[in-house]
């Protein structure tokens, strides 16, 4: 029997405060991610609870309900039922009663970074693991030369050239404005012409004003500050502009102001925003280049289990259009992707609890294929603790190896069995792909023993020894 998601979206927002008590409603690839107007009235533990969530986070200024796969069919459940604004829209409700969130300018911004770069990584990876594909086929043959190759490459690209107007959609929708002249504005950045005009020098004229020549294909910062600063730019527009000529001068004149801000100062900040990254990324490198993937593999699990893995993304975009590889975030994944399979997989076979082996199949399936690990990590390490210290384990052995023999990963994707040819060089050389293996087959190694020594109490899911 299907689940009955009307029924689990009404118990999750009455636990929640109510419609009243909720602000915005999105979601990510395993987890409804709500905020609200006021903590107090949220019963967490009360959803937890709920025999369909898989686990609840309080983070970033608001309460993640960990789903899993079938996260999609809750969220359309509660938006076709309950009247609450979330992200399809882009407009914003402002509501009388909803208290200020009292949150940090940290927690502020990695929630506004996890709402403009979620919806979009999906994309992002499909265009990596088609630039993986594509040096399969060159391998098998396919030569560099023809047609064929041309499109493919351009497929594979894609997403990360026309990043900037894939972030202006989601960072109108984040910030309430019009999505349209979003967009419109994320175009112009990525326009050949403008990209063109870096061939004139660092610095062009717009009536005198300075234009600073940046390429801003790939770039994640300069749009969302162009769009953040948009949406106070458009509240001044419609104050001003009549209403009976509102439908063409609102944008005209708001693409107006827009132009010279954009192209003169927000533009050029957060390239020197992602400029000082790549910098300092760079250094560490030059350094001590297996620093990155060691701290960042050690705090993985923490990383997902507070949804901050993904304020790292600018990071690694910065890498890929730099560097032109990642040796940091996705190289630890290998360590938070397998080790889940490991663990599920320990699980299923050592526990006699039925409703565990079920639970332990699922995940073990979806993190080896799929490289998602909510399911395994909110449904069985969270709730029975001790197969969450062998994904550490496993994290921290992943982390060590990849480290010594510097892992990379060359095209954008989630480490999981399906996505390993993203760790296929360009060259052509196939060490780093081996290496790579190794790491995912260590990881496995090790979460599965670990989970397996350490045992843990299956006693939780409910159900008498079979």
């Amino acid at each position: 029997m299907g689940k009955n998601y009307e029924k689990l979206g009404d118990e999750i927002i009455t636990r929640l405060g109510g419609e009243q008590n909720i602000t915005k409603l999105f979601h990510c690839a395993t987890r409804l991610r709500f905020q609200l107007a006021d903590m107090s009235k949220a019963d967490l533990e009360g959803i937890k609870k709920l025999p369909d969530v898989m686990g609840v986070v309080e983070s970033v200024g608001g309460v993640q309900v960990i789903i899993g796969n079938d996260v999609a069919s809750a969220y359309a459940a509660i938006v076709a039922k309950h009247k609450i604004e979330n992200s399809g829209d882009g407009k914003k409700v402002e509501k009388a009663d909803a208290a200020p969130e009292k949150t940090g300018i940290v927690s502020k911004i990695l929630n506004v970074l996890s709402a403009i770069l979620g919806p979009a990584i999906p994309l992002i990876m499909c265009s990596g693991l088609i630039s993986a594909l594509l040096i399969i086929l060159t391998k098998c043959g396919l030569s560099t030369e023809g047609t064929t190759y041309t499109i493919i490459s351009m497929v594979g690209n894609a997403a990360l050239y026309f990043l900037p107007v894939l972030l202006a959609y989601t960072s109108a929708k984040k910030f309430g404005c019009d999505i349209m002249t979003s967009v419109f504005l994320g175009a112009i950045m990525i326009s050949p012409t403008l990209i063109g005009l870096t061939e004139q020098g660092s610095f062009v004229s717009l009536f005198g004003l300075p234009v600073k020549t940046v390429n801003y294909s790939s770039t994640v910062i300069p749009i969302i500050l162009t769009i953040w600063i948009f949406s106070y730019v458009e509240k001044l527009v419609v104050k001003i502009v009549p209403a009976a000529v509102k439908f063409v001068f609102k944008p005209l004149l708001s693409v107006i102001i827009m132009i010279p801000v954009m192209l003169c100062i927000t533009g050029p900040i957060g390239s020197y925003c992602g400029d000082l990254l790549c910098k300092a990324l760079t250094a560490i490198n030059n350094v001590a280049p297996w620093s990155s993937v060691l701290i960042v593999g050690c705090l993985a699990p923490l990383l997902v289990l507070t949804g901050m893995h993904l304020a790292l993304i600018p990071l690694v975009m910065s890498m890929f259009a730099t560097a032109g590889y990642d040796n940091m975030l996705f190289v630890a994944f290998i360590g938070m992707n397998f080790s889940q399979f490991g663990v599920a997989l320990a699980c299923m076979l050592k526990t006699k609890n039925k409703n565990l082996r079920t639970l332990a199949s699922s995940c073990a399936i979806t993190a080896f294929l799929a490289g998602v690990t909510e399911p395994t990590l909110y449904g069985i390490c969270v709730r029975m603790k001790k197969p969450l210290i062998a994904t550490w384990i496993a994290c921290i052995v992943n982390a060590i190896f990849c480290a010594i023999f510097s892992v990379r990963v060359y095209s954008f994707g989630a480490p999981s069995f399906f996505t390993m040819p993203i760790f296929l060089n360009p060259d052509g050389t196939m060490s780093n792909f081996y290496f790579a293996i190794a790491a995912a087959a260590i990881t496995i190694v090790v979460s599965f023993v670990s989970t397996w020594v350490l045992g843990f109490d299956d006693s939780i899911y409910g159900e008498e020894a079979a």
